[in-house]
């Protein structure tokens, strides 16, 4: 995955008492433990859900019920690895290979840290996020008119739901009122504009609240 590290984080088994997996959680400050049996990954196990076990000597074999399907491969790219931990609220996720063998760790604040040194991110500009029926929406018309009102793409996110995509640009421009006017004009809808310095103020933000809102579970 690109420049994103690959911990070799040793996993537990359902042998292991739940004691071992708490303090392992807390020496890493962990929101979730890997577990593999017989060489085939099971899954993670939420480390706020082992607290609540009372016995901690018992064996988790009697708790694979808590075990969540989180995982990864390899070969994805760090918006999967965003958008998964997310989902799952998690700072730590499980990296299979192509063959299904688990292979390590990746954490959440090495996402976060790829993500600020990306040109998206650093280069002074304008974010705009717009959204279309999904039917409707071009990535290629997009372009069109950002670059047609003089305007340059940085980068873009495309997210997508049942009906609707989203497209969060950042663009370069020496007037973006006019490059918005022409995005109503073919019907896109304005979600969202700010100026760089906003920008980079409230990404601060939201990785700090990304951080204490996975750390809720714990």
């Amino acid at each position: 995955m690109e420049n994103i590290p690959i911990y070799k984080f040793k996993a537990f088994s359902f042998n292991d008492s739940v004691s071992a997996l708490v303090q392992t959680c807390k020496q890493y400050d962990l929101t979730h433990i890997p577990v593999v049996e017989k060489y085939i990954y099971r899954g993670m196990i939420r480390c706020s859900d082992l607290l609540d076990i009372e016995d901690k000597n018992e064996k988790l074999i009697n708790h694979t019920y808590l075990l969540e399907k989180i995982y990864l491969s390899d070969k994805a790219n760090w918006t999967d690895t965003l958008r998964i931990m997310i989902q799952n609220q998690c700072n730590v996720i499980g990296i299979l290979s192509l063959s299904g063998k688990y292979i390590g760790l990746q954490l959440l604040d090495d996402v976060l840290n790829l993500i600020a040194n990306k040109t998206f991110i650093s280069q002074q500009g304008y974010l705009l996020v717009i959204s279309k029926l999904k039917s409707e929406i071009s990535v290629s018309q997009i372009a069109q008119i950002i670059e047609t009102n003089g305007g340059k793409i940085l980068g873009l996110i495309i997210n997508e739901n049942q009906n609707n995509t989203q497209v969060e640009v950042k663009i370069q421009s020496k007037d973006i009122n006019e490059i918005i006017q022409t995005f109503r004009r073919y019907d896109y809808q304005i979600i969202s504009q700010m100026e760089e310095d906003l920008h980079l103020q409230e990404l601060k933000e939201h990785s700090d609240f990304l951080k204490r809102y996975l750390e809720m579970g714990k």
